[in-house]
């Protein structure tokens, strides 16, 4: 099941990528000042090129100006002026696209954690049609022969608890139909994936070979043939990885789910499954997560003022990219979500800084919030309400 470190992270993800865009957009801006300054080769008139360079250099001078929030175009002529409002403007929308794009971006691939999850029940599924198959298939080789006493096949995982559980629960088909989750288009590989990977394997030989299989030892088998097999090999996690640039960070959520979801199996009701939920409330933490996204990138200024304040021993040049964006989303979620305790903010952030930025980062960023939460609530900027009065500093 998701927590909220791991929204934090996919925000993190992408309110980086928004400011790669920025960066490309910046870039943009300036090219397209200078490329507006460039002679025209097919006029007619003679260019004089000094002139367009003096031209150039004030349009470089103001644009520049605009983006250091000093802008000031008095007495500037007005074809000059022009062109770096047009550059301002376009660059102003594309990155209002790019972060409005990037915003659905990151809610569509945290709703494909759930996709993922029951695509790979499905898997898990297909496999023990596969080991079916294969039995019984060696089953008719075997009797045709008069040397060979006849034996019924062992269908341990084609009848294991969990994977009926799976095959039978209407829910789970329900959603898998209504969003064409299936392998139909792997029949083979997933033929070939049965032979290669699980029919060799000895914990699975094992499993296949007891007389009758308990349900605990059917659980064991699942969630061995899911982390081990299903989740370890490339074919299959290149198939993943295809479909979802984000599949090697929210496998773990994945595993997560899925492991629950086995584990839910008992004696009283074999037949039935718990499908594991994204969160336990997902329009709440939906409201969150965009939130979180929106008013850190809107707020950006400010953060880094705040940033820059505290850190007067380090240019935001050494500080790492990652670790500003890290520090400028605690803030945001100290000031603006009243529902969160400072300490849980600061610990969840502390530890996204382990996980995705520098080996240095821990430190660097635990002193910096330890700093900007005092300082804020010494300012009354930060108040909190309800849950997030809970351990509150």
């Amino acid at each position: 099941m998701l927590n909220r470190r791991i929204l934090r992270a996919k925000a993190m993800q992408h309110i980086y990528a928004y400011r790669q865009c920025q960066r490309s957009n910046y870039e943009l801006a300036f090219d397209y000042v200078r490329q507006a300054f460039q002679p025209d080769l097919n006029s007619m008139e003679v260019q004089n090129k000094e002139v367009l360079a003096r031209n150039e250099a004030l349009a470089v001078r103001l644009l520049k100006a605009y983006f250091d929030k000093c802008e000031d175009f008095s007495n500037t002529p007005a074809p000059i002026e022009k062109v770096v409002r047009n550059a301002i403007a376009q660059y102003e929308s594309q990155c209002r696209r790019d972060r409005e794009y990037l915003r659905q971006q990151m809610l569509s691939s945290t709703e494909r954690i759930t996709d993922h999850y029951i695509l790979l029940l499905l898997l898990l599924a297909a496999l023990a049609e596969e080991s079916g198959r294969e039995r019984q298939k060696k089953y008719n080789f075997l009797t045709e022969s008069p040397i060979e006493e006849k034996k019924e096949p062992k269908l341990n995982f084609y009848h294991n608890r969990v994977i009926q559980a799976i095959r039978n629960n209407q829910e789970l088909l329900t959603k898998a139909n209504q969003k064409n989750l299936h392998w139909g288009n792997y029949n083979s590989d997933i033929k070939q994936w049965f032979k290669s990977f699980l029919k060799s394997d000895e914990t699975f030989q094992a499993y296949q070979a007891i007389e009758k299989p308990t349900l605990e030892e059917d659980m064991e088998i699942a969630r061995y043939v899911f982390n081990n097999i299903i989740l370890k090999h490339e074919p299959i996690m290149a198939i993943l990885e295809e479909n979802d640039i984000n599949w090697a960070e929210d496998m773990k959520a994945v595993k997560s789910m899925a492991n629950k979801s086995i584990k839910s199996v008992n004696e009283e009701d074999p037949s039935h499954i718990e499908l594991v939920e994204l969160t336990p409330n997902w329009e709440e933490d939906r409201v969150f997560f965009e939130d979180l996204y929106t008013i850190t990138i809107r707020h950006d200024d400010e953060y880094e003022h705040i940033i820059n304040e505290k850190s007067k021993n380090w240019s935001s040049e050494r500080i790492a990219h990652l670790d500003n964006i890290i520090i400028k989303m605690a803030i945001a979620e100290m000031i603006h979500f009243s529902s969160i305790p400072v300490k849980v903010t600061i610990n969840e952030y502390i530890d996204i800084s382990k996980q995705f930025s520098t080996h240095k980062s821990k430190q660097f960023v635990n002193g910096m919030l330890d700093v900007i939460a005092n300082d804020l609530q010494s300012k009354n900027l930060i108040r909190k309400s309800g849950r997030g009065l809970i351990d509150n500093r």
